[in-house]
């Protein structure tokens, strides 16, 4: 090797040394993440939307008022997950998605009010939280809110939870229950989760 190429590598050599023995191309000013932040990040991404319902703006699929009342819905929900409204005796069942064929409701008479809110992971609706009110005379004014998950053809949603809205931070505890559906592991329960005055 050439004396002036042992001094260009002596010269290098004594940068590098200088700066750490780091190349300077490699640092960065940029801190590793929290254990909250990486959390955050690997978390799924729930939110919440809402629409709008209302029985005049829906499809009447059957009507039957002869013997007793029954009629069946098909209503605008949130992109093309419609939602399917069955009424019977003055009580209301809702499912998201299709028809789960299990009428459930609240015992008195009721009916559905005007707002239906869509947990979603990641863009997607996995369930809905809507909310009962009791229009019986011995009512006085009692909610229940409603959880349930959005079904697809084959695989039909299921009720999850019924909470009575005088719960304290009911709606809290909705969306609590409602992203348990979004668990790959999540199995429909046999009988939904009654809180309070909620049957």
């Amino acid at each position: 090797m050439k004396a002036s190429s042992i001094s260009i590598a002596a010269g290098a050599a004594l940068v590098l040394a200088a700066c750490g023995g780091k190349d300077a191309s490699s640092e960065t000013d940029v801190p590793a993440p929290t254990a909250e932040q990486a959390e955050q990040t690997a978390a799924p991404a729930f939110a919440s939307t809402y629409t709008d319902f209302d029985l005049a703006n829906c499809k009447v699929l059957s009507e039957e008022r002869e013997e007793g009342s029954s009629a069946e819905y098909e209503c605008p929900g949130f992109g093309k997950t419609a939602l399917l409204v069955q009424e019977g005796d003055g009580r209301f069942d809702l499912d998201a998605g299709v028809d789960d064929e299990d009428f459930q409701t609240v015992g008195a008479f009721n009916d559905i009010a005007e707002t239906v809110e869509w947990r979603l992971k990641d863009g997607k609706p996995f369930a809905v939280i809507f909310r009962y009110r009791d229009v019986s005379m011995e009512g006085k004014g009692r909610t229940v809110l409603a959880v349930e998950t959005v079904g697809a053809e084959k695989l039909p949603g299921c009720r999850v939870a019924q909470i009575s809205g005088d719960t304290p931070e009911a709606n809290s505890k909705a969306r609590e229950m409602a992203d348990i559906a979004a668990e790959d592991s999540f199995v429909c329960p046999e009988r939904p989760e009654y809180i309070g005055a909620a049957s």
